[in-house]
């Protein structure tokens, strides 16, 4: 086991794979529970469908009461918790989760042994300029969707809607898929033009694509198809 520090409180952490994981309790002293394994436990046992398997696991560990099956939690899993909790430092506890989660995928990165590349598999499909336009507005409404889920979540969080949490989680993670499903379009797009005149399905979906900015925060709003 290593130890990490929260907020002066210091933490056993598990190495899985070179992850780090924390336990049900570890992460209920972090946020500030009076009981902490009986207050995370709680949260994941309301919520846990949205916990996948690199979120956490069941593993037998030595305990106090010998060997027993403990649940533990992945940084991402730790971080939905955090998503999960309303104690004072739980927006702290997110904020320093991803800290370490950053450091951890750079070291991973930079361990990754020299080996020999393998080629990727790749396919060739030939598709309609109708069926380019549609995955086009497949990936608008998909980014729509999550801009709006994101400007909600605030709101739901301040009437203490337990629907705050998964908001959250959607607007954080599908923002990485969908933005990759852009750069894959915009490749798959890059040969199609359009006139200024036109009024089709591909004129009005192509500009959006393209002008998008994804690290703008300020970014105009996506408008109405």
């Amino acid at each position: 086991m290593t130890t990490l520090t929260f907020q002066n409180k210091t933490l056993s952490a598990i190495n899985q794979q070179n992850q780090i994981w924390l336990t049900v309790t570890e992460i209920g002293k972090a946020l500030g529970y009076s009981d902490p394994f009986k207050s995370v436990k709680n949260l994941y046992d309301r919520h846990q469908d949205e916990f996948t398997p690199c979120m956490t696991q069941l593993v037998e560990m030595q305990t106090a009461g010998g060997m027993q099956k403990v649940r533990i939690f992945s940084l991402r899993g730790c971080h939905l918790i955090g998503m999960l909790s309303h104690t004072k430092v739980a927006k702290e506890f997110r904020r320093w989760v991803l800290d370490i989660l950053d450091k951890e995928v750079g070291n991973v990165q930079n361990s990754q042994p020299n080996l020999p590349l393998v080629e990727e598999k790749k396919f060739t499909f030939e598709l309609t300029q109708d069926e380019i336009s549609t995955l086009l507005w497949l990936w608008f409404i998909a980014e729509k969707e999550r801009d709006l889920i994101d400007n909600l979540a605030p709101a739901l969080r301040s009437i203490g809607s337990h629907f705050a949490p998964t908001a959250e989680s959607h607007a954080t993670e599908y923002k990485f898929s969908i933005e990759r499903a852009r750069k894959i379009l915009l490749n798959l797009s890059q040969t199609l033009n359009v006139t200024p005149w036109e009024d089709t399905s591909l004129s009005r979906v192509l500009p959006k694509i393209r002008n998008f900015n994804s690290g703008n925060p300020q970014r105009p709003r996506l408008t109405r198809r």
